[in-house]
């Protein structure tokens, strides 16, 4: 029932953006009552905060499962962004987005989200830098600003295609990033 209730809520954030997001509209697309919903959530907010942590992992979860069958750690190395690009157009990782967003105007949200968020992305960050590492990188601070610089360039490419019908400027805006980095490690690497 836990399950059923955060999959709605990702499937509401995507479909009506954090601030229409209700009890009801939740109850509504998983199907149960306003009871079930209190029993699991007692708030609004506590069901926010677990569909943020569900949606991270699962997010996660779509990096791993992509990245799983390339042994060769160059190319994983260079799979990376893209899988990233990938993950972060799934509705999870968009109703993320939807959370963080709606977090600036909801200070209960604000309160704790941030530490869910910055647990994510380092978690984000230290799988990169192991595989930087593997193909010879040494310079952690570069490659945590490199992964911080990219993930915020495509949370705002996220948004921008959210309301743009251009998805040819934005998917060239990503193979900028990808060149980006490949001249980057290139540079770590020298």
């Amino acid at each position: 029932m836990r399950k059923k209730l955060m999959d709605a809520g990702i499937d509401c954030l995507n479909e009506f953006g954090y601030g229409a997001v209700t009890m009801q509209r939740v109850t509504d697309k998983a199907g149960v009552s306003r009871g079930a919903f209190l029993h699991h959530f007692p708030t609004r907010i506590d069901l926010i905060l677990a569909v943020a942590e569900d949606a991270a992992k699962q997010q996660n979860a779509f990096v791993a499962d992509s990245l799983r069958g390339i042994k060769d750690r160059v190319a994983l190395y260079e799979a990376i962004t893209m899988t990233t690009w990938s993950a972060m157009l799934q509705p999870p990782a968009i109703a993320l987005l939807e959370i963080m967003m709606g977090a600036r105007s909801d200070p209960e949200l604000l309160e704790t989200l941030p530490t869910l968020v910055d647990a994510f992305q380092s978690q984000q960050m230290e799988s990169v830098w192991k595989i930087a590492q593997e193909v010879g990188i040494k310079d952690r601070d570069t490659v945590v600003t490199m992964v911080r610089l990219h993930v915020a360039a495509m949370r705002g490419l996220v948004l921008e295609r959210m309301y743009s019908k251009d998805t040819e400027s934005i998917e060239e805006a990503m193979k900028l990033l990808v060149r980006y980095k490949d001249q980057l490690s290139k540079d770590l690497l020298a």
